[in-house]
């Protein structure tokens, strides 16, 4: 019987933790449960859109700037770092859209627009490694690149009824009846092959080498922005169909180019997380020596145990006191005499004594040492306590856990309570609960 008390005050001990979570069914499994930075995360390229304008740089340019002679265009971009730093980047792109440029004027009045398609990489560097923080929300950048360049320039030299254009010395074009006629702004003359200034068949393809500048934008850990420019530099001056062999008062000697001022979205669809959830088959966890010691090892958690100091391998009670059979207050593994009557008195070696013999242990005249009356007294508070530690019904404050009204706390009954304490649902307070165990043990 004492073995099944054992284990039932450790199982009710258990119980009273694993209702300690504030009322929360999954509280230990979200213990479980862990968030873990990961040392090293493989980082997989990023995908990126951009939109954005040209302007062109030639022979051929529009007479005035304005919003309206703009060009639209559009980029996608793969980026990835290059070393493990992470201070270098690089990006593949493909670049399209279209140029054009439209010149009119007393000498001369000239016209084309092409399409444009480049495919190249460029070298990126972020100056936020510079400034010691490469994950700042916003930092400028560089960049540089090399690429190809396709372009086939058309001309508006026809109007909507396939009539040349006939410009007068005033620049102004005019119809047969020399009424003034604007451009119907159709580019359908292939100009190459018109060679009008016999530069004969020019190579419509070039190399382009952009570099750029921009500001970029980190709006969460998987998606950046950029808004910069860059200047294309080509390899070709027949981009507007005018070039050294045209035969033309040209505007510069030097290649075409053009800049395109974008506004990109990168996504990191594909890398690694900075941190996974990770689900732990047990909880590893330091152990609370107030609450989990057990410093003599007799399976009586110290916090509980009123004998916190029994030899080793003694067999205890519920409270962690040696066995004490007879009641004597000497334990059996000390006492002599394991079955001396109740309320006896004994000697030290648990032996039975009468009280004639006890005072005359005692020296004549003298009082009473101090130990002997404190033993003496502690033998009939003793004898107190037995008569009084085996109650018959549940105490008052106690009584409304009595459940089914039987005057006896079962097991039941106790989780009941305890599970009431830790719910805020009673007015006990934790040294009444630890009462109210004990009285369960001791119970008849």
């Amino acid at each position: 019987m004492k073995l099944i008390y054992k284990y039932c005050s450790i199982f009710v001990l258990a119980a009273t933790f694993s209702l300690a979570g504030f009322g929360q069914e999954n509280y230990f499994d979200s213990l479980l449960i862990e968030e873990v930075k990961v040392e090293n995360p493989i980082y997989k390229p990023v995908v990126g859109m951009a939109a954005g304008v040209f302007n062109f740089y030639g022979d051929v340019n529009n007479n005035y700037r304005n919003p309206s002679m703009i060009n639209p265009g559009g980029k996608l971009i793969i980026s990835s770092y290059i070393d493990k730093q992470h201070i270098f980047m690089y990006d593949i792109y493909v670049l399209f859209g279209e140029l054009s440029g439209n010149e009119s004027g007393l000498e001369r009045n000239l016209n084309f627009s092409t399409r444009v398609f480049s495919m190249g990489a460029n070298l990126h560097y972020e100056f936020a490694h510079f400034v010691g923080n490469k994950h700042l929300t916003a930092s400028p950048f560089v960049e540089i690149g090399l690429g190809t360049l396709q372009f086939s320039p058309k001309g508006d030299l026809e109007d909507e009824n396939g009539n040349l254009y006939v410009y007068a010395p005033d620049g102004t074009i005019r119809d047969v009846g020399d009424m003034i006629i604007g451009r119907d702004f159709v580019y359908e003359s292939d100009l190459r092959s018109l060679d009008l200034y016999g530069q004969g068949n020019y190579s419509q393809f070039g190399v382009v080498m952009p570099v750029g500048l921009g500001l970029n934008a980190n709006l969460s850990k998987r998606v950046s922005m950029r808004v910069g420019t860059s200047f294309n530099f080509t390899t070709s001056d027949y981009i507007d169909n005018v070039g050294n062999k045209a035969g033309l008062e040209l505007k510069n000697k030097r290649p075409d180019f053009f800049n395109f001022s974008y506004l990109s979205f990168h996504f990191d669809l594909f890398s690694e997380p900075e941190y996974v959830t990770v689900e732990k088959m047990y909880l590893d966890f330091e152990e609370d020596d107030i609450l989990m010691g057990d410093e003599d090892m007799d399976w009586v958690l110290d916090f509980g145990d009123e004998c916190p100091f029994t030899p080793y391998g003694i067999e205890v009670d519920t409270m962690g006191c040696p066995l004490d059979s007879d009641n004597d207050l000497i334990a059996d593994y000390l006492d002599r005499e394991v079955d001396s009557p109740e309320n006896a008195f004994v000697d030290d070696y648990g032996v039975q004594i009468d009280e004639a013999e006890l005072i005359a242990m005692m020296q004549p005249g003298e009082a009473a040492p101090r130990e002997d009356v404190e033993y003496y007294l502690a033998m009939m508070r003793e004898s107190d306590r037995i008569v009084m530690a085996r109650p018959h019904g549940v105490p008052l404050k106690f009584k409304a856990f009595d459940m089914d009204d039987d005057d006896y706390l079962s097991f039941d009954e106790l989780l009941f309570g305890i599970r009431q304490y830790f719910d805020f649902r009673t007015f006990l307070s934790l040294q009444d609960i630890y009462e109210m165990m004990e009285f369960y043990f001791i119970q008849d």
